[in-house]
């Protein structure tokens, strides 16, 4: 469990009780069963694009375009089924277009070693775009009905999505714990001079990481056109790079790189969710989710950069 869960979660875990217990009290109904379910539905396209980004992070990157990479992705998808594509396939190559912006973004960075906050700055307006201009600045609609299972069906009696959602946390979780590639992504993110000396391939691990983040994106496009019916290439994953980051950052990861769990993020993306939920509960303007979001970045971040000025101070007194 230590590395499932650290003391930078803890904070975050304890804070997200605190709301709960909150939100309960001023209504019953935010813990009950039903408003639990939504709460977890409707992040799950979140929680999926957060994996992705937390390994990002992990590196000590940046990735701002990721809601691009969902608007390209889920346009593409609305596209292959207006041409008489089965669901099954039109899906999995919208998953193979999120591949392909990995890999267009993890090449400019791992390979031609231009910083990430350039070049998905630049993706974002090219994959943006591209989205619009494919297109042609309409709305995706009239989707098939069997499409729809993607994004509202149930399999076992659980939501699709969610199930989705769950299987990817708990495989990445294992990916990140129990590889080399995982110890590698903690060990580049925490000391990247240190582990150049190892022998470990920076570039290949970085690649990899925007090739399993553009999946993932893929992933999460899918299921969006299937649970909204409808895609708007100009809108879609428009505010999704600003919520996983903050999901990432809230959940116990570091700016710097090196600290952070997929456990600790996905918590964050419930704090987020729980937020939003109960302030529509308690008839609360939408507007103060931002304001709230936006408290807790700053916090996260402060608290981040207080435990990295420690850290360092330590390590400068166990040299001295």
């Amino acid at each position: 469990m230590k590395r499932l869960l650290n003391i930078h979660e803890a904070p975050t875990i304890l804070f997200t009780l605190l709301i709960g217990i909150i939100f309960a009290f001023i209504s019953p109904a935010f813990l009950g069963l039903d408003n639990v379910k939504l709460i977890l539905d409707q992040n799950t396209t979140t929680c999926i694009v957060a994996i992705g980004m937390t390994m990002v992070i992990l590196l000590g990157g940046i990735d701002l375009s990721v809601g691009s990479v969902l608007a390209l992705t889920a346009t593409s998808v609305g596209l292959f089924l207006s041409s008489g594509m089965s669901p099954w396939l039109a899906s999995l190559l919208g998953v193979a277009v999120g591949v392909l912006c990995g890999i267009f973004n993890g090449y400019f960075i791992a390979v031609l070693n231009i910083p990430d906050i350039i070049v998905t700055l630049a993706s974002m307006y090219i994959f943006r775009g591209l989205a619009v201009g494919i297109s042609g600045g309409t709305w995706m609609t009239n989707f098939p009905s069997q499409f729809q299972f993607f994004g509202q069906g149930k399999l076992l009696g659980i939501s699709f999505p969610l199930l989705v959602a769950i299987i990817l946390v708990i495989g990445f979780v294992l990916l990140l714990k129990f590889t080399r590639f995982g110890r590698r992504i903690y060990a580049i993110g925490g000391n990247k001079s240190a582990a150049r000396l190892a022998g470990i391939g920076i570039a290949k691990s970085k690649f990899t990481v925007y090739v399993y983040s553009g999946m993932l994106v893929g992933i999460a496009a899918v299921i969006f056109a299937s649970k909204v019916g409808s895609v708007q290439a100009s809108t879609a994953g428009s505010n999704l790079s600003f919520e996983v980051m903050a999901a990432v950052l809230i959940g116990g990861g570091s700016i710097f790189g090196g600290i952070g769990t997929i456990a600790g993020t996905v918590v964050g993306v419930l704090l987020m969710g729980m937020i939003k939920n109960g302030l529509i509960i308690a008839k609360v303007s939408p507007f103060w989710v931002d304001a709230a979001t936006g408290f807790l970045i700053i916090l996260a971040i402060v608290i981040n950069t207080l435990q990295h000025v420690r850290q360092n101070r330590r390590k400068g007194g166990e040299l001295i």
